[in-house]
């Protein structure tokens, strides 16, 4: 094989660009540095000397061009993953969105759920682990967990059901004694838990999701977390519009904390629990369960029922433990997010204020 051509800046833009189009990862500077490294690897590989003829075989739509894309995203993606990860938005799931979930399903039995970006299977095992604990009559129930990810190996993977110590990082010992079997140092998932779950190779931004029969519709639930930090904002927006159109209405969408920032949520209703926001999409059909029936079940409230001024005269009035939901939600901004509708102050300035009335309260009530 002749001498490999270095990468022109232009060039790696080009590739910059057409991996965001075709995946959504935006390559920010510290992956950047190692983009070139990578690309070389792949084209010592397939011994293509030039980079522009490996530009044109994943700009292209034959076959190669295709496998040639898992290759790649296997080296640009990140797998990352350990069960019942972020405590605070399981908490949420088993103590709010999941009973809720239940009761209203209570008839016909059946809960669609899809963990996006589920990497190795952490994230839909745990989520069917937490249903088997909620529901006692669960072989009358008809549960769709479908896991979904770019990454084909790390589906090969989560298929196994069988992990290492890693990937139980903070959880209690009484789980894993229940749901694994320990053999050779590694885990293996009981395999009740294991069929409850379904994994299908998608890319969330060039895929047209499937219609008619498919798994991929109507979802209760969907979860993607960590994954829109890794995406440019243009392909948070086009996976949120194909998100919205397979949530069932009032379905909701949990997402990691402050991952849709500055996007365009009209179409969803967010909704504020003291352990995070999850977004609902809107009902259309009057026949539909309503929101006001779902938020009289729960201690929650909607982003536009904030009180438009903060002092203790005011909260005075209020349950204290909303003003409590009101920072952590603020907290999950960045702290220069000016917020129009409550006198432009910024998320760090809200929560000083919040904080200090709160205080007043305590003393006044001492």
């Amino acid at each position: 094989m002749s001498k490999i051509e270095p990468l022109s800046v232009e060039l790696k833009q080009a590739f910059i660009h057409l991996i965001a189009k075709r995946t959504g990862l935006a390559m920010r500077e510290r992956e950047q540095v190692n983009l070139n490294e990578k690309i070389f690897l792949r084209m010592k590989i397939l011994k293509i000397s030039s980079p522009g003829n490996y530009y044109q075989l994943l700009e292209g739509n034959r076959k190669d061009s295709q496998q040639e894309w898992q290759q790649l995203v296997l080296m640009l993606t990140n797998l990352e993953s350990y069960f019942f990860r972020d405590k605070e938005q399981f908490k949420l799931l088993r103590n709010n969105i999941l009973p809720e979930l239940i009761q209203r399903h209570h008839n016909d039995k059946t809960i669609r759920i899809c963990s996006a970006g589920c990497s190795t299977g952490e994230e839909p095992y745990s989520l069917a682990i937490l249903l088997k604990e909620l529901i006692q009559d669960l072989e009358q129930w008809h549960l769709i967990i479908v896991g979904i990810d770019i990454n084909q190996e790390a589906l090969k993977k989560a298929e196994t059901g069988i992990y290492r110590p890693w990937s139980f990082r903070g959880l209690d010992t009484e789980t894993k004694q229940r749901y694994f079997r320990v053999i050779d140092n590694q885990y293996h998932l009981e395999q009740q838990i294991k069929q409850m779950v379904k994994f299908k190779t998608v890319n969330l931004v060039d895929d047209s999701f499937p219609r008619g029969n498919s798994e991929l519709r109507n979802f209760d639930l969907i979860i993607c977390r960590n994954v829109f930090i890794y995406f440019e904002s243009l392909a948070i927006s086009k996976v949120l519009e194909k998100f919205y159109c397979f949530l069932q209405p009032s379905g909701y969408l949990l997402t990691g904390h402050t991952e849709l920032y500055n996007q365009n949520l009209s179409k969803f209703k967010a909704t504020i629990f003291p352990e995070s926001i999850a977004y609902q999409r809107h009902i259309t059909d009057a026949n539909d369960l309503s929101l006001s029936e779902i938020t009289s079940r729960h201690n929650y409230t909607s982003l536009d029922d904030f009180p438009l001024e903060f002092n203790s005269n005011n909260l005075d009035k209020l349950n204290i433990q909303m003003q409590r939901v009101a920072i952590n939600l603020l907290g999950q901004l960045p702290p220069d997010t000016r917020i129009y509708k409550l006198g432009n102050l910024t998320a760090a300035e809200l929560i000083t204020k919040i904080k200090i009335a709160l205080r007043e309260i305590d003393q006044e009530t001492k």
